[in-house]
């Protein structure tokens, strides 16, 4: 399957979620829903491409994500009954720096892992 295939599966995954977490009282706009699937799906194949498929490993916890994302955008869209492209940029701002966040602290966790061993190694050697 090509990286391009993959990614739709994934993304039609994700909007599963979101379309769960927004549930039958509110609908997305067609809009934020495009505006949505061409930056994600950016992102998914840049993902992809660059470091490997790792939907099996990371499944879960994207769609996790997605379910946060449709809270989100719910909760910006208020008493409207139509999550417009406004609620959409805003929710997917907020989540995009949750992830950051995590992507930083995973990313520093492993340098310290990694750092510990080194020294530990260096110790033995003496």
């Amino acid at each position: 399957m090509t990286p391009e295939r993959h990614v739709d599966y994934i993304l039609s995954d994700c909007f599963f979620a979101v379309g769960q977490a927004v549930g039958a009282g509110k609908r997305v706009d067609v809009d934020a829903l495009a505006w949505w699937r061409a930056r994600y799906r950016d992102k998914f194949l840049y993902a992809i491409t660059v470091t490997g498929n790792s939907w099996m490993d990371d499944r879960a916890r994207v769609m996790a994500v997605g379910r946060y994302l449709g809270q989100r955008a719910s909760h910006y869209a208020g008493d409207n009954a139509i999550i417009d492209l406004a609620c959409a940029t805003k929710a997917s701002a907020e989540i995009e720096a949750g992830c950051t966040m995590s992507k930083l602290r995973e990313t520093a966790v492993v340098e310290r892992k990694l750092l510990d061993q080194s020294r530990s190694f260096m110790l033995n050697e003496i």
